[in-house]
């Protein structure tokens, strides 16, 4: 395969846990970016892989250390032990398959609402409520919202290191594999699409709910359906994967590596949970005295 315009991209199989990843083809071993096995590049297969676009790295593997102690500080649970014992394992910088949406929302959705109102006539307090239906049109326009296609990757992982700046990315072109992996896609486009409509559906129904509702008593949706008019494009976007292992177990974290937006699972220290809790009570218990204290002087 040529560097810039070939169709068919290299790609290899880890024989330890099925993964199929894309190098440079002059690379001749690499590692796994799932299970760290050490992949030899001898059952080479071809096939119509060359994404549309990608964004290259940014952020530098020796930048981590300190983009997760950021990430770390002011998170008052963790074990104080953790950054004198925690080890993080290898770092591997890896292009993540995504399908990147763009599109339209649209159709009607349906509310009822009311409207409370109050006045006095003569000695009479008179509430007055107004019963309401609302046909509220929408259309929205969704620009680049990326869903990963890797089945090996977990979705709420990849969705917490998001955004990516698009106005960054470039025409797919090798050489920018040079020292990184690149997973292959093995979720097609079809079977993600559901994924985005619903977060697409999640934003849009959410500002149509408030906008129609707003200036009334209550109310609530009673129908109406939107529909998605969608195209995707196939782009490889930077990630760092790696495990923070401590107390006997390995935390996965992941790193946007464009902007550095941090996602993982942090140990809880029992102790240092347990201290933070007695502190919370303790102030809820001294504020709930002051109060007693106050009302008993003021109501002598």
């Amino acid at each position: 395969a040529s560097d810039n315009n070939a169709a068919a991209l290299p790609i290899y199989n880890c024989r330890s846990c099925g993964a199929e990843v894309i190098t440079p083809p002059e690379q001749a071993a690499t590692t796994c970016p799932y299970c760290g096995n050490n992949i030899v590049l001898t059952d080479k297969v071809s096939g119509n892989l060359r994404p549309d676009g990608i964004i290259p790295f940014k952020v530098t593997i020796d930048e981590l250390q300190g983009i997760l102690k950021k990430y770390c500080k002011g998170k008052k649970l963790i074990s104080k032990s953790f950054f004198s014992t925690a080890r993080m394992s290898k770092v591997t910088g890896v292009y993540i398959p995504f399908w990147v949406f763009n599109g339209n929302l649209s159709g009607t959705l349906n509310y009822d609402a009311q409207k409370v109102s109050s006045y006095r006539d003569d000695d009479y307090e008179v509430t007055e409520t107004g019963y309401y239906r609302i046909v509220r049109d929408v259309s929205v326009e969704f620009d680049d919202l990326p869903i990963d296609a890797s089945s090996k990757t977990e979705d709420a992982l990849m969705d917490s290191i998001q955004p990516y700046d698009m106005f960054e990315k470039k025409p797919f072109d090798m050489r920018y594999l040079a020292g990184f992996t690149a997973d292959r896609f093995d979720v097609p486009c079809n079977d993600i699409e559901p994924r985005a409509i619903e977060r697409m559906k999640t934003t849009a129904e959410s500002v149509a709910n408030k906008g129609s509702l707003e200036g009334y008593s209550s109310g609530h949706r009673t129908g109406g359906e939107l529909k998605a008019d969608l195209k995707a494009s196939y782009l490889l976007l930077p990630v760092y994967l790696f495990e923070i292992k401590h107390g006997g177990k390995d935390y996965a974290f992941a790193v946007n590596g464009q902007t550095g937006q941090t996602a993982g699972t942090l140990p809880k220290d029992r102790l240092t949970s347990l201290k933070y809790f007695l502190s919370r009570a303790g102030i809820v218990a001294a504020c709930v005295m002051m109060w007693y204290i106050i009302n008993y002087f003021m109501g002598r």
